[in-house]
């Protein structure tokens, strides 16, 4: 069973070959991690999980910014809703799916947003469908469809908000 704890500085080595790894098999995230010093240093705040020792997967919240396509849309459908964060960076690796990684992690998250009296929103791709299922599972409302954009390419999105308590 993985633990999930506060990801460090020390853990983005590990976080980023996971992530290639990650992208590698799934193609997520779709536009590849670009500059991690970057990519990881834009988290409000970020677990990792271990599993025997080993970080295995990764979370984070960030601020809710209209750039982010579920965020706009639930703007658009709540504009007085402004107590929302984003969920994101989501990754596991694939020899720790199936094992509650996930899970674990989310529920890390979600915990930490209502602490914070916010709700988490996030967005996945329609490609994933194994993460549309869990999010689904775990009682994430859907809120609509969109589409995401990165460089000169686009696909289909469909956005989702945290359970509320």
């Amino acid at each position: 069973m993985a633990t999930i704890r506060l990801r460090t500085d020390q853990d983005i080595t590990a976080c980023l070959q996971i992530l290639n790894i990650v992208h590698e098999t799934n193609g997520y995230p779709v536009g590849g991690v670009g500059d991690p010093a970057l990519y990881f240093t834009k988290d409000d705040a970020a677990w990792v999980a271990e599993v025997g020792g080993i970080v295995a997967g990764h979370i984070a919240l960030a601020k809710a910014h209209a750039s982010n396509v579920a965020v706009a849309l639930w703007w658009q459908q709540h504009p007085e809703d402004i107590n929302v964060a984003v969920l994101g960076r989501l990754f596991v690796h694939p020899r720790n799916r199936k094992g509650g990684t996930a899970t674990r992690l989310i529920d890390t998250a979600v915990e930490e947003a209502r602490a914070r009296g916010q709700r988490l929103l996030m967005f996945a791709l329609v490609k994933d469908q194994d993460a549309i299922r869990l999010y689904r599972m775990l009682g994430w409302r859907y809120f609509g469809s969109t589409v995401f954009r990165w460089g000169e390419n686009e696909m289909a999105a469909e956005c989702f908000a945290s359970p509320v308590p």
